[in-house]
């Protein structure tokens, strides 16, 4: 559109990319959070209103009433020169990008689901492990005989009574869980073991053992794709929280967009609507005077120009409070620490309205929300963990089929020295491989599961395409305002010349004595002089309301950060599907 919108920025992103390293928080205290606003607030002069007539007030040369209270002005409370400030549109939006409280909440949701991907990738994360027990058997038996340890060769044998064994046991390693759904583990454990009486030839003897284990799913959760489904639909998450944050700075943007221009629009009806006090002040002055003298005026005429002067008077205090109240919501959607929203300062309009027609081919816009609209890009990584919750369900329509490994080498002896170079030695090598097999009959659960899925998935390519023709709507819609509030400010424009010429006319036959100042003459005037600040202010709707709908396309298109080279400097959108054009960007900004 022609404006050289600088590029706007937030310090608020480091949320997105370094959510996981902030410090802790201090003790929140509201009170201290509110307290710049609370001092600022302390600034803003606040008038005493006045008392009611109960009077008809006399009225003076300069138009103002001779009784009832002073202290505020009759149009509402005037605006120090010091207090104003305009602002230019790219300025507004820079320290809206920067700064606006929305736009930071916002910003957390990526940050958070970013520890969300973390949490579920840690899940493959290797574990280390630490066993210690120790079994005291103090045991009463029935009797046990058996044959003497000490001399296996002799007919003595030993009776068991009670049994006192003490057997400790430490076992060390690490373990894992594997993306193609098993788990293996590799430890070292070892047993020292005293028996009383004693049992074995060795007594007080050491059992090492190195294990390595292993459990590995054939059928059911076997797969990487299947195992590592709840990384994959947690990055999508991710990035649908991305576009969310980019949607909460689109709208904040588009709403800017529209305050400035409506802030615009309400700045020319204050404007206008003190040229038409001023004008009705002159009638009425002039009317008050003829009375006076005994002129051309009656003291009917006079009081006709002196209401219409008061009922003016109230409209315009309301088309200046109208201001103030868009002003307040812009510093609001800014969030600037230096902008109070309930401070003495006020934001005012500085850049000019486009007043240039300008021309669109509606399949070219079309097709340019379709690769930039982020709720297409959100429904395509929703349909995409659809389908990777679709392959999950299929997987567990399997029976659960596992192998079961596990390989270990053994040492023993009376010391640990001794049990752990007979191990490596001489090799005592054991060996299991198994098969465990398990089948639901009925597999009603799974096949639940698949049906839901597969629901879930033609729901969502579904939901596709309703979004991608409510956007071709929005587009249509947006091109088609365009062109009627263009058509709207030029017949706006035309009317308002034509009603400029009709109170000239009304003037000149007033000034030049022709026309008779009867009270039909006077409300003709006065009505006139409305008619012609209607017109004005319809003008400058249309105005306003042509520049809106330019910001509103960009909206439908998905471009209106770009349009106000507001550039995000993250890949929010997932790379099987992402545009040709303005795919990595940062919100970033120069103040």
């Amino acid at each position: 559109m022609g404006r050289g919108v600088a590029v706007a920025g937030a310090s608020v992103l480091s949320l997105v990319v370094w959510g996981c390293n902030l410090a802790e928080p201090p003790p929140f205290d509201p009170r201290e959070i509110t307290r710049a606003e609370r001092e600022r607030s302390a600034e803003v002069r606040s008038g005493t209103l006045p008392a009611l007539p109960t009077t008809m007030e006399s009225y003076t040369a300069d138009g103002t009433g001779t009784t009832g209270a002073s202290g505020m002005p009759a149009t509402g409370r005037s605006i120090a020169p010091g207090e104003i400030v305009r602002m230019p549109l790219r300025e507004v939006m820079q320290r809206a990008a920067a700064n606006n409280a929305e736009v930071r909440v916002s910003a957390y949701d990526p940050a958070i689901n970013a520890t969300k991907v973390v949490e579920n990738e840690a899940h493959y994360d290797p574990i280390f492990f630490t066993n210690v027990k120790w079994d005291k058997q103090f045991d009463r038996t029935p009797g046990t005989v058996i044959p003497n340890p000490n001399n296996p060769t002799s007919a003595q044998n030993i009776l068991i009574t009670v049994e006192n064994n003490d057997i400790y046991t430490i076992e060390s390693g690490v373990k894992e869980y594997l993306p193609s759904g098993g788990q293996i583990s590799l430890s070292y454990q070892t047993v020292q073991s005293r028996y009383n009486p004693v049992r074995y030839v060795l007594n007080n003897y050491w059992d090492n053992e190195l294990k390595l284990q292993l459990t590995q799913p054939l059928l059911r959760d076997f797969g990487y794709e299947v195992n590592w489904a709840r990384v994959t639909i947690a990055k999508n998450d991710q990035r649908v929280s991305m576009l969310d944050f980019r949607k909460t700075l689109e709208d904040n943007t588009n709403e800017l967009e529209k305050d400035y221009w409506n802030l615009y629009e309400a700045q020319r009806e204050v404007e206008i609507q003190e040229n038409l006090l001023r004008q009705t002040r002159d009638l009425a002055n002039l009317l008050w005077q003829q009375s006076i003298i005994g002129g051309k005026a009656t003291h009917v005429e006079a009081s006709q120009g002196i209401a219409a002067v008061y009922s003016r008077e109230a409209v315009l205090a309301q088309a200046k409070a109208h201001v103030l109240d868009i002003s307040d919501d812009i510093k609001r959607r800014m969030g600037d620490p230096e902008f109070a929203i309930a401070g003495p300062i006020q934001v005012l309009p500085a850049d000019a309205p486009v007043e240039e027609p300008v021309t669109f081919t509606l399949q070219d816009q079309v097709e340019t929300a379709l690769l930039n609209r982020l709720e297409l890009g959100q429904q395509q990584i929703r349909i995409n963990s659809a389908e990777v919750a679709r392959q999950v369900a299929i997987n567990g329509l399997y029976p659960k089929l596992d192998l079961v490994a596990s390989a270990s080498v053994q040492g023993l002896s009376t010391s640990f020295g001794a049990a752990f170079s007979d191990q490596f030695d001489k090799g005592h090598g054991i060996y299991s491989l198994g098969l465990q097999l398990e089948v639901p009959l009925g597999n009603r659960e799974a096949r639940a599961i698949y049906q839901r899925a597969l629901l879930q998935q033609l729901q969502a390519q579904n939901s596709y395409k309703n979004i991608r023709d409510q956007i071709m709507e929005d587009v249509s819609q947006a091109v088609r305002d365009i062109n009627t509030t263009w058509i709207q400010l030029d017949r706006a424009r035309k009317s308002r010349f034509r009603q400029e010429d009709v109170l000239g006319g009304l003037e000149q036959r007033r000034a030049s004595g022709v026309q008779v100042l009867d009270p039909s003459f006077v409300q003709l005037e006065l009505d006139q002089q409305e008619r012609l600040a209607e017109a004005q202010r319809i003008e400058a709707q249309s105005l306003a309301n042509y520049n809106i709908s330019l910001a509103k396309l960009e909206k439908a298109k998905g471009t209106i950060l770009r349009y106000n080279n507001i550039i995000m400097e993250q890949d929010w959108y997932p790379r099987p599907y992402a545009p040709t054009r303005q795919r990595n960007t940062q919100v970033s900004a120069s103040r």
